[in-house]
């Protein structure tokens, strides 16, 4: 395997871990909104929030805070696709200038979900998620 599939293929990684972090917390938000009502799960979304990744197997000092996951995930993501620019730069079209801003908007909540998670934001960044998944399949056209 060449260096480009491997950043393609740690890029596609990258954004089914990010699509499935996004999942965890909108799945969080139901099923504690289920069990504990609307304040209630924002409150036990709170102490989600203070939970670390991965939950086993390494000990607790090292493991990474969950929603530092995320940045983690998107700085992945940012590389490897800056990485795949450099293999196919004359290739900027109007989709990839929506996925670009897409992007920034996920970047935008991220930054905004850094307080307290609120589920409004929990949703929108789950739909902007998908929608780059989305937008990005059709970039590959």
């Amino acid at each position: 395997m060449d260096v480009y599939r491997a950043g393609v293929y740690l890029h596609i990684f990258a954004g089914v871990i990010l699509t499935g972090l996004a999942l965890f917390w909108a799945i969080m938000l139901v099923a504690l909104g289920r069990s504990f009502g609307r304040e209630g799960a924002v409150e036990h979304l709170s102490v989600a929030k203070q939970a670390r990744w991965p939950h086993v197997l390494i000990p607790y000092a090292l493991r990474i805070p969950l929603p530092w996951m995320t940045w983690l995930t998107l700085a992945v993501l940012v590389a490897s696709g800056v990485f795949g620019l450099t293999y196919r730069a004359g290739d900027l079209s109007l989709i990839w200038w929506i996925k670009m801003a897409l992007v920034g908007a996920v970047i935008v909540v991220q930054a905004l979900s850094l307080g307290r998670p609120s589920p409004l934001l929990i949703r929108v960044n789950l739909a902007l998620v998908l929608a780059v998944v989305v937008v990005s399949s059709w970039a590959i056209r």
